[in-house]
């Protein structure tokens, strides 16, 4: 009687480990990604570390089962699951947000969803067929909704509204997107570096007519040449979303006392970073953007709502011939698809020092020198919106 119950029991466990595998088996990450099984020697089921070895290792984020893949070259696949309600396919908004490195916020207030790097690129709001990049309508095939108290966001929105960023594969219950992880070689409060003229040190105008700390100027600026120097203006030609349909427009040059500014902007250093900031009226705080767009709006100078519109306005500068209140544009390291897209913004200062709201080196508004590699490496673009 025994026996007769082992038989049958001895034979699955030996079918188990020949056949369907009871040895290392793929992570479930794995076979989401359709990953590459490698058999054993013994004829056990896939191996994982093997595979991971050939087909990138795999890193689980999220609350929803998303994960990062790690290809060759710097290359990153993220997968993002959906999800479908009603019948449409959607991606669970704070986790879109966590895998492809966007901070993300939830502005009670107006009932936005916020998305974005230092700023907030992107709003969304449930039950509008439209969406806010930057300073952009896109038009939404479907609407975002809240369900389960979180923000779902149309498998059909992804392209249309992040295409400047990413590149959608929609695959079986997963939207796929694979980017360049850009590495930065120094840290972002490296050590400073001495100015040895190459090409990414950073330089100050000689004919800055608000050379010192203190005082005011009255110095008139005639036309700068190098507000029209080949080398900026083609440079800045490379660069996403810089130019619009006015690509070579030089906008007239509204009069500033700089020092008045520069002064005005540092007595708020310390007040807290805070992404997708209200205005600070309201909140107390800022983020990348609503700092330079407040602090320039004191001196009557009207910039655009997020880094990357602000890097529209004014007139290309070279990296070597800043001066005080010029607007510095960089990009922040992780898994965009290119170097080119604007994801941070200060003022100068002079003397390769800016002022800026962010949360790090420090969190909140701060003075940084931009003298080391993560500054010189990261840095995308000058803009002059003010003399």
């Amino acid at each position: 009687m025994i026996g007769s119950w082992r038989r049958p029991v001895a034979a699955s466990l030996v079918a188990c480990l020949l056949a369907a595998g009871c040895g290392p088996q793929l992570s479930k990450e794995q076979r989401l990604s359709n990953q590459q099984g490698i058999p054993s020697n013994h004829g056990q089921a896939a191996n994982r570390l093997k595979s991971e070895e050939i087909n990138g290792k795999t890193t689980t984020i999220g609350l929803n089962g998303g994960f990062i893949r790690m290809l060759s070259q710097g290359r990153v696949e993220m997968t993002i699951p959906t999800v479908t309600i009603g019948g449409t396919s959607y991606v669970v908004g704070s986790d879109f947000a966590k895998i492809v490195g966007f901070r993300s916020n939830w502005d009670q207030t107006r009932g936005v969803f916020q998305l974005g790097e230092h700023d907030a690129s992107y709003e969304l709001k449930p039950g509008q067929t439209s969406a806010l990049r930057d300073d952009e309508t896109v038009a939404l095939k479907e609407a975002p909704v809240l369900f389960n108290s979180q923000i779902h966001i149309p498998v059909s929105a992804l392209n249309p509204v992040f295409a400047k960023d990413f590149s959608f594969e929609i695959k079986e219950q997963a939207a796929v997107v694979q980017a360049t992880d850009w590495a930065v070689s120094g840290a972002i409060d490296g050590p400073l570096e001495a100015s040895t003229g190459a090409e990414i040190d950073f330089g100050d105008d000689p004919k800055d007519p608000f050379p010192t700390a203190g005082g005011t100027s009255t110095m008139r600026l005639g036309r700068d040449p190098l507000l029209e120097a080949s080398d900026a203006v083609e440079a800045m030609k490379g660069l996403d979303g810089f130019f619009g349909k006015d690509d070579m427009a030089v906008p007239v040059l509204r009069q500033v006392d700089m020092n008045a500014l520069l002064t005005r902007a540092q007595r708020y250093v310390g007040v807290n970073y805070s992404f997708g900031a209200a205005p600070y009226s309201t909140s107390g705080k800022f983020d990348c953007s609503t700092f330079t767009q407040y602090v320039f709006a004191k001196s009557g100078i009207t910039l655009n709502r997020t880094a990357r519109a602000q890097a529209k306005q004014g007139t290309a500068v070279n990296r070597k011939q800043l001066r005080k209140g010029d607007l510095l544009f960089f990009y922040v390291p992780g898994k965009f698809r290119s170097q080119k897209t604007v994801g941070h913004v200060g003022i100068y200062l002079g003397n390769q020092r800016m002022i800026h709201s962010a949360p790090e080196p420090k969190d909140g508004v701060q003075i940084t020198h931009i003298n080391n590699a993560y500054w010189k490496q990261t840095f995308l673009a000058a803009k002059r919106v003010s003399s």
